[in-house]
């Protein structure tokens, strides 16, 4: 299986998050290079952007600097483990919609992660695994992506 994960792995790699989500970060990755599944990633996207970003201001911090590494070397650059499109597949107009901002509460706008959807769309199965609750709470019925928390996504794949 193909999937997306947004910026949580990275961000549970930071020097000031908890133990626990680093630890979370660390079972993911050991999971992602015993099975078959991969990632799929856009080039130049949020993500690699940040995975850049963090790869440098974090160089400081011992275990940040190694998985951060590990991930580069273990499942960014290898094509089993992680696919990247170098260009973002376009999106359906009702996609395009749905990442507008809403009309009602919480008035959020999801165009900042048009990339997660982009990304999704390459993949048969059009999942992303996410920590943003909104997100998913406003995707829920789209009928054409399935957004997954990443507590379900560990649970469902026995990751923990």
């Amino acid at each position: 299986m193909e999937f997306v994960i947004n910026e949580w792995y990275l961000d549970w790699h930071r020097p000031d998050t908890s133990l626990e989500n680093q630890e979370m970060a660390r079972k993911f990755l050991n999971w992602l290079l015993a099975s078959e599944h991969r990632i799929v990633l856009l080039r130049g996207s949020p993500f690699h952007q940040k995975l850049n970003d963090y790869r440098r201001r974090f160089d400081y911090y011992h275990m940040c600097r190694i998985y951060l590494k590990l991930f580069i070397s273990q499942i960014f650059e290898d094509p089993a483990k992680c696919r990247i499109l170098e260009y973002a597949p376009p999106l359906s107009s009702e996609i395009v919609a749905f990442l507008q901002r809403p009309v009602a509460p919480p008035l959020t706008n999801f165009e900042s992660d048009r990339y997660l959807f982009e990304s999704a769309e390459a993949t048969r199965e059009k999942t992303i695994v996410t920590t943003d609750d909104k997100l998913m709470l406003h995707f829920a019925n789209n009928g054409h992506f399935y957004l997954m928390s990443v507590e379900d996504f560990f649970s469902n794949y026995n990751i923990l």
